[in-house]
């Protein structure tokens, strides 16, 4: 089975050693990291954003981005796209997250995401077919924003149902539910719409739920992605010390160390 880490949140502010730091104890396990295109104030987030008001394109950390091209070229990371400004809006006084917020804009989310897909491609030389929303969290018209420009999506139908209704989505909606009252765990699997792909990523919570997490991937043969962050890693390494001994117990078991690309089947969006 493949074993994926899905790292959120890389932007301007970002550092190779960051990086390096995070991933000291595993430097050469492949790294997905979903990367924000223009950062602005990410609360509670990147601790270094904090105060940003002007959107900060990562093209323009020059050291970052020769670093994850090397990683690319290397195929030691892939590069997923996580919204586009990763900001947080407060109407009515309630925290929204970007990808909630932005579906109900006047500009066309087909054309933003797409235009900062082509950028990050351009940028560090690589197809990008994967989004990621900010807080996981997204609606209708930002699914249809991404299944239009050619990516699945890392995440999973919510119970409120932010999909269009079809069978397939009807379908995926009472599976995954069905697993998580069942086992207690969301569902880790594939999960095809017919327009994409999605494939969530599990929170890092303790050892021993990854290790049960691990049991249930093996059990239906399906991948397991685990959604953390660098600069919390960096910053709280002791926390992580289960999360790091889980990486180590699952490659010892026989878990592939693995890209979010290579989860997905090849010119999926061209079948």
């Amino acid at each position: 089975m493949k074993l994926i880490i899905r790292d959120d949140d890389t932007n301007f502010f970002t550092k190779p050693e960051d990086i390096l730091k995070a991933y000291s104890d595993i430097p050469s396990f492949p790294v997905s990291f979903a990367v924000v295109p223009m950062v602005v104030d990410v609360i509670g987030g990147c601790p270094e954003t904090k105060g940003n008001e002007i959107p900060r394109w990562v093209g323009d950390n020059k050291e970052l981005c020769s670093y994850l091209s090397e990683r690319v070229g290397q195929r030691s990371c892939d590069i997923l796209l996580h919204g586009i400004w990763h900001q947080y809006k407060f109407p009515n006084g309630v925290k929204t997250p970007e990808m909630a917020w932005r579906e109900y804009e006047t500009e066309d989310l087909t054309k933003q995401i797409g235009f900062y897909k082509e950028k990050l491609e351009q940028l560090f030389n690589v197809k990008i077919n994967c989004f990621v929303a900010p807080s996981n969290r997204i609606l209708k018209k930002g699914i249809r924003a991404v299944y239009k420009n050619g990516m699945n999506y890392s995440g999973i139908i919510p119970i409120t149902f932010d999909r269009d209704i079809t069978l397939r989505s009807i379908r995926n909606y009472f599976y995954r539910w069905a697993v998580r009252v069942k086992t207690g765990l969301a569902y880790p699997g594939i999960l095809d719409y017919g327009t994409h792909i999605e494939l969530n990523a599990c929170n890092q919570i303790d050892f021993e739920y990854l290790k049960k997490m691990l049991q249930y991937c093996k059990k239906i043969n399906a991948p397991m992605a685990i959604n953390v962050h660098y600069w919390h890693i960096r910053d709280n390494k002791n926390h992580y010390q289960g999360f790091f001994d889980f990486i180590k117990y699952a490659i010892d078991r026989g878990a592939e160390p693995a890209m979010m690309r290579e989860c997905f089947p090849i010119n999926y969006h061209e079948v």
